[in-house]
């Protein structure tokens, strides 16, 4: 079962596991050899050329993707769930059409930027905010393991999840056990990687871990206590040939209207700056 994309002048499949997995296909593989496969389609040609695909980390990428998909327009909106460096990437090799990052220079401090730089040299792209978001640590209700900062992931026999190598989250979590002497924690006996910042949080629910690096939107969906570790901006990278796709038009018009600010405000987010265009450096 896979969606299907039209993207670069060719046809892109996308299979549908994982969170994908109450998603309606577009196509079945009937055959496939190498990176190439053959697909049935299950419905008309033309709707799988109106997809476009949102990829990052951020709950509110599928909360924008169904609001558009809910109104008249044009455009059918797929978010797949990636890391921001697994985005990025995706956007290099014309495999989405969308990026959205969260990623600080451990240089610089600066957000995002460098890493666009590096991963679109070829690429004239435009960046734009989707809002603000605090990263922290999410616990078990009640804070039963006396969670404080970062500082106390050295307690002993403490169960740690983490997001994976290339993931924003993870190396905000490497910098701050670095500063905090701890960053050997990481490779201790129960320690969980997991994919998503959503999972982290599913994961400290149901028991398998103590503690998790996080954003508040993921401590909210499950309930958990969340000790804010950081602020961080959550950008969009759009090639900037894309700018005049009306999909793309609609998608960045939403980001400004009052109704989809509330809703992201309600889960966390500062959405004060949402839809701005960030003009700093030259991937602007």
């Amino acid at each position: 079962r896979v969606a299907l994309a039209h993207l670069g002048g060719r046809w892109l499949s996308y299979p549908l596991v994982r969170e994908g997995i109450g998603r309606a296909a577009d196509a079945l593989i009937t055959a496939s050899r190498g990176r190439r496969v053959k697909v049935a389609l299950l419905h008309a040609e033309e709707s799988p050329l109106d997809n476009m695909v949102l990829m990052g980390c951020a709950p509110a990428l599928g909360l924008l993707a169904e609001r558009l998909n809910l109104r008249t327009g044009p455009g059918r909106f797929l978010w797949l769930p990636r890391s921001s460096t697994q985005a990025l990437a995706a956007l290099a090799l014309r495999r989405t059409h969308l990026a959205g990052v969260h990623l600080t220079c451990d240089q610089t401090g600066e957000a995002n930027l460098p890493d666009v730089r590096r991963h679109t040299r070829k690429q004239a792209v435009a960046i734009y905010t989707l809002a603000r978001w605090q990263a922290g640590l999410l616990t078990a209700p009640g804070n039963p393991k006396q969670i404080r900062s970062t500082a106390s992931l050295g307690k002993r026999g403490l169960r740690l999840c983490v997001r994976e190598p290339g993931s924003g989250a993870r190396r905000l979590l490497d910098r701050e056990l670095a500063q905090a002497g701890l960053l050997a924690e990481l490779a201790k006996p129960g320690t969980l990687q997991v994919r998503g910042q959503l999972e982290v949080a599913a994961a400290i629910a149901m028991g398998a871990a103590d503690v998790g690096l996080a954003t508040r939107d993921a401590a909210l969906a499950f309930g958990l206590d969340f000790i804010p570790v950081a602020e961080e901006r959550y950008d969009l990278v759009i090639p900037r040939p894309g700018l005049q796709d009306r999909r793309l038009v609609r998608l960045l018009e939403l980001l400004t209207t009052a109704a989809f600010r509330s809703e992201l405000s309600s889960l966390g987010y500062d959405t004060s700056h949402s839809g701005d265009r960030v003009t700093e450096g030259a991937a602007s």
